[in-house]
């Protein structure tokens, strides 16, 4: 692909984005759906650009949209409203993921994809079970102007999808060396992941802090936002090497919080220490950015599609069952967990998977490149593929309209509830 052709693509990506923000307004069909759609189109349909190209691109493109997209998050979120959703967030991504891996595991080894074995068809589950930031952020940003009361919601299933990311790629590798090497335990993967988060977390945090303190010395001067980016991206890369894989978006989120959320730290560290930071310009100019981001990541997963008739039916079977089994799950947790309306009813609907299935799909060509347990690799892209469309589909589509109908009808039944015990 010439530069002239990827320069044409980047100006007609924005555009796109912009014209199709407009539709929704109109239409109420996400922003997400119009991207997808002109990525297939300049991919598959006209291959006017390299799909190779954009398959090499994929982990440049992992670290870069979910270091921007995570750090938004930790800018625009109340720090006391997060931890009031960690616990919630936390139970429904585990058990979203467990459910995902038992039910995909069993169904494709036994039914539907004979050539592979249980702890194989696990290991798929594992890496469509979680929910993507950047496909998440974008539905409910599309959707935000439409229904009330969605800043807890937002939290919540921002906070699922950060949460995934890790319990994803940590449950994807101990599966898969599980089946290289039969001795590894799970114990392994839990110490694994809780130190993971707890290192991740702490560098956020620890970073965040030194660079409010930063940003409070140079407020006076131009350019504070692009030297924060200069210290995101390679902070990203840092947590995922020291900490583990998956602890950049944790980082990335506490590096974010920190930084915006420096006086109650401190306070309680039990310190009275003050910055001084334009936060709004903060947001403002990270907004910008974070568009295009958002908006080159839904042409890329379009540019990337590959389907055959086999996966695909496969896997808008799986989709439909996934659904299924995230609404009975969100059902039985809602009660105990003391989940909103709001809460409950969105995060039945909002289940999308992204950029991280498509690049944990490449690690068992990774991890047996000589084929020795894993003899077909290219099976797990390609049945994350339509796995990944279908859930972004019904999530960006189906998913709002019908949490609309049911939250409009709540409110109907309330206030007739409330007119009754008036009179």
């Amino acid at each position: 692909m010439n530069v002239e052709n990827l320069l044409i693509l980047v100006s007609l990506t924005i555009l796109v984005s912009y014209i199709s923000g407009l539709i929704y307004s109109k239409t109420k069909i996400p922003d997400v759906i119009w991207l997808m759609g002109f990525g297939v189109l300049m991919g598959p349909v006209l291959g006017y650009v390299d799909k190779g190209l954009f398959n090499q691109l994929a982990p440049l493109m992992s670290v870069i949209a979910l270091s921007i997209i995570l750090f938004e998050a930790g800018i625009n979120v109340d720090i006391v409203m997060l931890l009031g959703s960690m616990g919630k967030a936390m139970v429904l991504s585990v058990a979203s993921i467990m459910g995902s891996i038992l039910l995909i595991g069993t169904l494709t080894a036994y039914f539907l994809v004979p050539e592979l074995s249980f702890l194989q068809g696990m290991l798929l589950g594992a890496m469509v079970g979680g929910t993507s930031t950047v496909a998440v952020y974008g539905i409910l940003s599309s959707i935000g102007g439409t229904l009330p009361n969605l800043d807890s919601t937002r939290v919540l299933l921002t906070m699922e999808s950060i949460i995934s990311d890790p319990v994803c790629i940590i449950s994807s590798i101990t599966l898969i060396k599980m089946i290289l090497q039969p001795e590894f335990t799970i114990r392994d993967t839990v110490k694994d992941l809780l130190t993971t988060f707890m290192l991740s977390s702490a560098m956020g945090l620890v970073v965040g802090v030194v660079w409010a303190k930063v940003l409070d010395r140079l407020r006076t001067r131009q350019y504070t936002y692009m030297i924060t980016l200069a210290v995101l991206l390679p902070l990203y890369i840092m947590s995922e090497q020291w900490a583990g894989e998956g602890g950049g978006a944790v980082t990335a989120l506490t590096f974010g919080l920190a930084v915006t959320n420096y006086r109650y730290i401190m306070e309680r560290l039990g310190r009275g220490d003050r910055v001084l930071i334009n936060k709004k310009r903060l947001r403002e100019f990270h907004d910008e950015v974070t568009f295009f981001v958002k908006s080159f990541f839904f042409v890329y997963i379009g540019v990337v599609v590959s389907l055959s008739v086999r996966y695909a039916f496969i896997g808008f079977g799986l989709v439909i069952l996934q659904i299924a089994m995230r609404y009975m799950i969100v059902a039985a947790l809602s009660g105990p967990f003391s989940f909103t309306r709001e809460e409950r009813v969105l995060s039945q609907v909002v289940y999308a998977s992204g950029l991280p299935a498509f690049v944990m799909s490449q690690l068992p060509q990774i991890f047996d490149p000589g084929r020795t347990h894993f003899v077909n690799p290219q099976i797990y892209p390609d049945l994350c593929m339509p796995i990944v469309l279908g859930t972004i589909l019904f999530s960006g589509i189906l998913g709002p309209a019908l949490a609309k109908r049911v939250l409009t009808e709540g409110e109907a039944v309330e206030m007739e509830t409330v007119e009754a015990e008036a009179e």
